[in-house]
This record gives C-alpha cells, structure tokens and sequence, in this order.
C-alpha cells in the first residue's frame, strides 16, 4: 500500500466503523466519560475470577482431592510433619449382611482416590505420585484451580504453556528454573508451584524430559541406581540435576494424546467434572447484578446449556451482549445468538457417555435426541474408534429387550456400517460417508437409559490384531523349523485347520515314569515314534521357572495357543517326568543324527535315520565299525622282514651325566617364563 493512497483511507475507515461497533449501543457519552481508565478494555472472566478456595466453582471432591495432594508435599517443602490419620467412619458397619461385604469388595472411584491420597510416603517424603494431572474439556476452570488451590496452599504458582516452546531443552530449562529455585521477589519467598498448561500439546520428547525429572532418585534411593544417585567420585552429574523438591501440576484437554501415555502412569488423575448448572447459573445472575444487567433465571439456565456449561463462554458472552448494548437478557435473545458457541471436538468417552445415556436437558421427543446424537457423531471425527467403543460397550449396558431383538438389530447395524465404510472406501463412493453417523444414533435410540454408563476404552480389536500377529510369527516359525522332507505337505493353513490339534494328541502318549530301560519293546517304539515325529517338526520341550518359583516344561514353538481354546477344558497332559524324558530324548537324538551326519559327510539326507528304517540305520553303523575293528595295525618293518623301531620324537628335556650323584632332570626354562 502506498502512504496516502486508497489502502489508508479504507483502513481509516474500517477502524471507525470498528470503534462505532464497540461502543455500546444506546449508552449516552457521560456514562462513558465516567467509566474509570480500562474499564471497557478489561475481561469480565479475568475480572471476576476466583480468588479464594471458596469461591471455585468446580466439584467439591475434585477441589479437596487436589488441596490433600499439595499438603503432601509439606514435610519436604515447609517442613511440617505429616499429621496423623484420623480413622475415616465406615459406612459398612452401619449396613449389615450381604451389603457391607459387597460395598468393601468394589470400591467406587472416589475410594481409589482417597486411598491413594492416604498412602504412604516414599523415602524422600515426598507423595508416590509426583505430578498431579488435571484432565476435563476446555473453558471449566482447569487453571482457576490450579492457581487458587497452589496460592491456598501456601506456594507461589510459576505457569508454563507447554504449547509455547516445544523445544525438550526449553521445557528442561523451564522446569529446572521452577523446580530448583525460589522465587523471592514480589512473592514473600514462598515456594514455587510449577502448573503446565496443554501438556497435551507438547510433543514425546519434551513429555520424556518431565519424566526423567520425576524418576530422579534421592540418596535414600541409592542402592537402587536412579540417574540421580551420586558417581563412585561423589559428585553429581550437572545434566541430571537435583531431586524434584516442587509440585507439579499438568493440565490437559485430552488425556489420551499418545504423549500422555506414560505420565498418565505416574501421574495423579483427576478428571475434571462438568460444573453444576445451578452453580454457573448463581454465579452469572451476581456478575449480572454487579454489572447493572438485568438477566433471567431460565435466560442464564439456557446459556449455560447452549455452552455445554463452559464458564468463559458464558461470561465472554454476558460481556459480548452488555457491550453491544443490551440492559437485559432473555431466552429468546439465547437462542437467536450465535456468540458462545465453539467450534470443538468432544472427547471420544463424552461421545460415547452421550450415546448410551439419555439426556437431562429437555430433549424429551425421538427426533431430537437423534438430530443431537447425529451432530455429535458428525463431529467427532474418528468414526471407527466410535464404532469400536460402541462394539465393545454395549454388551455391558442394562439391556431392557429380554428376547435379544436390540442386540441382533445393533449387530444388523454393525455389519450395514461395516459394508458402507468398505464400499466407500475400496470403490471410492464418498457420497456414502453421510450415513456413517446413522449408526451411533441407531444405537442411542436402542440402548440409551437414565442410567450412567459404564464405559471402558476399547480394546478388543488391538487384543485381537495382535494375537493375529503373534500366531502368524508362530506358524511361520514352525514351518521353517520343519524337515524338508516334511515341510512340502506342511502348508501354515493346512496345519492351523487340519494338523496341529492332531499332533497334539500324538505328542501325548501314555508314558510310564519310569527309566527307559524298564520300557518293553512297544514302549521303546512308542518313545522313538514320538521323539521322531517331535524332530520332523522341529518341536521340544523348554524347562521355565513361573513366577511362583516352580520349574515346567512347555512346548516350543508352543502350538498349544495355535490350536487349544482356553474357554474349553484342557485334555490330560504330560506329566513333569515324562516332558522332561520326552526332552533329554530328543536332545540325544540330535546328538546321534548330528554325528551320523559327519560321518556320512556331504551324502544325500535319505541315508538318514529319519528317512530310513531305525533298525536298517543300525545294521549299516555296526557294519562299518566291525570293517574298521577288522583293519589290525600291522608293525613296519625294513627290507629284510625285520622290525623297525619307532623313533623317539624330539624334546626339550635332557640327561646330562656329571660328576658326583645327582639324580636331577633339567630342562630349558627361558627367563621370561620366571619374569
């Protein structure tokens, strides 16, 4: 743009009509001359945000369970003991019989919790988990509570946005400064508490760098080997630092990123409720009031629905409207809107929970719960993780069809999805991909109840994808093991269908604990039967110690998994001395063909044992050792017939004769040999 062409003029004009926009409508020029400095600049959601523990919106248990993981920390960072337990009142006692044993059998989620909170403390008195990790979808109050429960509890917060420098030496360089360091100024020198906000954003390797800070190890942990222990010279290595000292608080959207995997392990979870509509809906009708906003109760109760309760969208969106003007805020002035709506993706147990459970809002009528579940599907975005939860899940449910017609016509379901995503993709028709959201609307109008679900992430399919593979790798271990006189009728598919559940029971005879010189005949060519079928498909038996300390002996390859489902029950298998018999015979075996093997040298395989008869092999060993014993050494002798001498080889040891009596040998001895 040149200076004083068109493009200044329309920028001069553009801002006007901005400053003509953000003025409120209908607001007389006192009332703004009035106003104090920064007034119309400044964030309500900042403005108004809480201070004190009191004035968190969140869930109770959520708050307390967070304040008892930072008190944890008091006898490493203030020095305070550790108060004592107080014995928590049990309501088992109070029930009786069958109930109180089953309720202190399963534990509910917030028992978990409180157990963990009430563990002991490790050597370096510090708690087992060392990071708390605050997971919960966006715009609730994750941060808030991060900062005021830090600030009650006596620390100073230090906050980083993981999503910032992603860099692993910044994020070291980040926490080693918070962690390791005292902040004095402006702040009373209380001690740091280091939040990370969007851990979910930042990648594997800057994830790896918190991790080993969390598994430094203290000199208590010495004889363990942390990274943390100090060298044989008693000195530290710098790059290792100290041991972490600080709590550390991670915030999250979305707890299953793949970066989270392993903090998810050591972490301490607390997953972020949604907050209470009464509550939200309280607290916007007093930052209305303080405001001079008149606002209805229902006129709240809506925006707090059309937010999926979101606190900074509700507050951003009071701010928005008293800005433009408006005095007073009524339902149908909510729902004509368009401020406070988000563009985001729910989390895949929020699509799931959504599915299965019937909504409270008053959604009552079929059309529109399937018009809500079908939005929700279309924007989840990962359809056949979806499917796959579904799959896995619905069989839990409290199902209300006692003749199974729901489960058939879900199954139904499945298999029509399952054909759409094929067609779809294998004959590029995309115009099929519309209908995929049908199916989880299906299944909300077959299986959803009041009822809250309960939802475990699906697994199956990777369970399933890799015992495929395991047994794949198996079967191709098996096949290059067999003989190759064996191997051409040995195809994987014939022995997975046809051969393997018959050599199983070919490789369970009935055999005597005993010697095998005890064995009659029949037996003995019962032993070399098996031992010889075991070798054609290169099978044995390897002896392993189980965790209980007891030795067996198990198949290998073990073909047993191949073959054997674990539901039915098991045939009767060898016995311990027998698979131990079974294995020293086959090793013998070897033995004996690897030598007849050097004995033949590079002659054709059919003059083996296992190609020819066992007794047709013996005869032609005894054989060559009778013409062998039948070559007598004969001595040399000299032209005339008479015997020749053998001469007597070199060597270092000589007799000399001296004067005197000496009965000595003496031998070379170089002087490096005494050196």
């Amino acid at each position: 743009q040149r200076p004083g062409g068109s493009g200044m003029m329309f920028s001069s004009l553009r801002s006007e009509e901005v400053e003509e926009e953000v003025q409120p409508l209908g607001a007389p020029e006192e009332e703004l001359a009035n106003s104090p400095d920064g007034s119309q600049h400044c964030l309500w959601v900042d403005e108004f945000a809480p201070q004190y523990y009191t004035e968190l919106l969140s869930d109770d248990f959520t708050n307390r369970c967070l304040l008892k993981w930072l008190k944890l920390w008091d006898p490493v960072v203030f020095g305070r003991e550790r108060p004592a337990r107080k014995p928590r009142p049990s309501m088992d006692l109070a029930r009786g019989g069958k109930e109180a044993t089953t309720s202190s059998k399963w534990k509910s989620h917030e028992q978990v919790l409180e157990d963990m909170l009430e563990a002991d403390l490790d050597p370096s008195r510090r708690p087992r988990q060392k990071v708390a990790l605050l997971c919960g979808p966006p715009g609730l109050g994750k941060t808030t509570l991060a900062h005021v429960i830090a600030r009650h509890a006596g620390y100073s917060v230090v906050e980083m946005n993981a999503s910032d420098d992603r860099s692993p030496e910044a994020f070291r360089t980040c926490i080693e400064a918070a962690t390791q360091m005292e902040s004095v100024l402006g702040a009373g020198g209380k001690p740091n508490c280091l939040v990370i906000d969007e851990i979910d954003g930042a990648p594997v390797a800057a994830i790896n760098v918190l991790l080993n800070v969390l598994d430094r190890k203290g000199p208590q942990d010495a004889e363990s080997g942390g990274p943390g222990v100090p060298t044989s010279g008693g000195r530290r290595h710098r790059a290792d630092g100290g041991l972490l000292m600080r709590p550390i608080i991670c915030i999250c959207n979305d707890q299953f990123v793949p970066s989270l995997r392993q903090l998810r392990q050591q972490a301490f979870l607390l997953h972020f409720p949604p907050i209470l509509s009464s509550r939200l809906t309280q607290r916007l009708q007093e930052i209305s009031l303080r405001q001079g906003m008149q606002a209805d109760p229902g006129a709240l109760a809506a925006l707090c629905e059309k937010t999926d309760n979101d606190i900074r969208a509700c507050i951003n969106t009071l701010q928005f409207l008293h800005g433009r003007g408006r005095r007073e805020l009524s339902v149908r002035a909510v729902q004509t809107t368009r401020v406070g709506l988000k563009d985001q993706r729910k989390g895949l147990f929020s699509v799931w929970q959504e599915i299965f459970q019937l909504p409270r809002a008053p959604l009552t009528t079929a059309a529109q719960r399937l018009h809500r579940i079908l939005h929700v599907a279309a924007s989840a975005g990962e359809h056949e993780k979806v499917v796959q939860g579904l799959f896995d899940n619905f069989l839990r449910l409290r199902l209300r069809d006692s003749s199974l017609g729901t489960v058939c016509t879900a199954l139904d379901w499945l298999a029509f999805d399952d054909l759409l995503t094929c067609t779809a993709h294998h004959g590029q028709s995309f115009q099929l991909l519309r209908y995929l959201p049908f199916l989880p609307a299906a299944f909300h109008l077959l299986f959803a109840s009041s009822h809250v679900p309960r939802i475990a992430f699906p697994s199956s399919q990777q369970e399933a994808q890799s015992r495929t593979s395991r047994t794949q790798n198996l079967i191709h271990t098996l096949v290059a093991g067999i003989a190759p006189a064996t191997r051409s009728r040995a195809t994987p598919q014939a022995l997975i269908l046809d051969a393997l559940c018959l050599i199983l029971d070919i490789l369970a005879p009935k055999l005597r604990p005993v010697s095998t010189q005890l064995y009659s005949t029949r037996e003995k060519q019962q032993l070399a039967s098996l031992v010889g079928t075991m070798l054609a498909y290169s099978l044995t038996y390897r002896q392993e110690r189980r965790p209980d300390g007891q030795y067996i002996y198990r198949l290998e390859p073990n073909v047993e998994e191949v073959c054997r489902f674990p539901e039915l029950p098991a045939r009767k298998p060898l016995t311990y001395q027998a698979k131990q018999l079974i294995a020293h015979e086959i090793e013998m075996e070897k033995m004996r063909r690897a030598e007849a093997l050097a004995r033949v040298g590079d002659g054709p395989q059919v003059s083996l044992p296992w190609a020819l008869g066992q007794s047709q092999w013996l005869e032609q060993r005894l054989e060559r050792i009778l013409k062998k014993a039948a070559l007598e050494e004969q001595p040399e002798r000299d032209f005339f017939g008479r015997r020749i001498g053998r001469a007597v080889g070199r060597s270092d040891v000589w007799f000399r004769f001296k004067e005197g009596v000496s009965n000595a040998v003496r031998r070379r001895v170089p002087v490096r040999d005494l050196l």
